[in-house]
């Protein structure tokens, strides 16, 4: 006689062995875009420190106030504010996201537990 539970359990575990390739994948992806993210951000660091520069050598001549160079450091400081926000909120919700996985893993283990439990009594 075939065993139906033995199938299922065989399409349960296909299918967390699924999702464990997508979350490898998903993983992947996003090392790439923080990365990207933040070799973008590196390189227009270098450009308005270039821009900062200039503009602190035309106020040593005294042909740019130091206005000038504040304003010339705005889009970096813009940049940078909303990228730490952006990393706070996302790892805020990684924390959540952790804890209600922990939560999940607490009940799978009882759960493995309880079935444990019941397949071993004799009846």
């Amino acid at each position: 006689m075939t065993n139906p539970h033995g199938k299922d359990s065989e399409r349960v575990w296909a299918a967390i062995e699924a999702e464990k390739r997508r979350d490898r994948l998903l993983r992947r992806v996003s090392i790439v875009a923080w990365s990207v993210t933040f070799v973008i951000v590196l390189v227009l660091t270098v450009l308005i420190g270039a821009q900062v520069s200039q503009i602190m050598r035309a106020v040593a001549v005294g042909a740019a106030p130091w206005t000038a160079v504040i304003w010339s450091a705005v889009p970096l400081v813009v940049v940078l504010g909303v990228l730490s926000v952006l990393i706070a909120t996302l790892s805020t919700i990684g924390i959540f996201l952790r804890l209600r996985t922990a939560s999940l893993s607490e009940i799978q283990v009882r759960l493995a537990a309880l079935e444990a439990m019941l397949t071993s009594r004799p009846d």
